[in-house]
């Protein structure tokens, strides 16, 4: 069984752990460092990683130019992007450089899941064979002949209820809890933040953590623009 080493650059400590958490729960990963700078990351860089999990914002430089160097050395790691930078013009400069994947903070186990499987299946379709055709690198470019219109939503989101909620938190100004949202659309908790992650996943709506509850951080969403 296939084993990818994994390479962590990030600086701040919860996401590092996470991340690591994250990967070390994946059979198919094993952490083999974690850097919190660009200077300590160049000193992993001759382990030769398969995957670098790289933040944008480090102490001594950013991730995006150490992601730049890492394309000119010829170095065949993958990366996945991990930050709190939102900008358009990051995320299309991220996606120029050949980035697998981009992850917003805070950063979610399942997301990260998420990605570490897409990084699998994205692997497993290159080695399948010597020559792929034209349907074969659709599907790894992520391209889809179905329009998005007629897209099926995934399993355990209903589409009705789905545009239910859009609807319902377009007019919500303030952050809002999922135990709220699903009070006022009588459905459960769990239900609400089922949808408002997959919401999340697809840049609808944002969350944040308030820590000012007096115990356990208390997750709140906000819609994107």
């Amino acid at each position: 069984m296939t084993q990818y080493s994994v390479l962590i650059v990030e600086d701040d400590q919860q996401a590092s752990y996470t991340l690591e958490q994250a990967v070390n729960q994946h059979p198919l990963f094993k952490v083999i460092a974690a850097a919190e700078s660009v200077a300590e990351t160049r000193m992993h860089l001759g382990q030769q990683p398969d995957l670098i999990l790289l933040d944008i914002t480090l102490p001594d430089g950013d991730g995006m130019s150490l992601l730049r160097d890492i394309r000119q050395q010829g170095l065949s790691a993958s990366v996945i992007m991990t930050t709190a930078e939102r900008e358009s013009s990051m995320v299309a400069q991220a996606i120029q450089f050949g980035v697998n994947d981009y992850l917003v903070k805070p950063l979610r186990l399942s997301r990260v899941h998420q990605a570490l499987n897409d990084f699998v299946a994205f692997q497993a379709k290159l080695e399948e064979a010597e020559h792929i055709d034209q349907l074969q690198i659709d599907d790894l470019m992520r391209k889809s002949k179905t329009p998005s219109k007629s897209r099926k939503t995934p399993k355990g989101i209903d589409a009705t209820t789905l545009s239910t909620m859009v609807e319902h938190i377009k007019q919500r100004q303030e952050p809002f809890s999922a135990q709220e949202i699903g009070d006022e659309l009588a459905l459960s908790r769990i239900t609400a933040r089922r949808y408002l992650e997959y919401l999340e996943e697809q840049g609808m709506v944002s969350m944040s953590l308030n820590y000012n509850t007096g115990g356990r951080p208390k997750q709140l969403y906000h819609v994107v623009g």
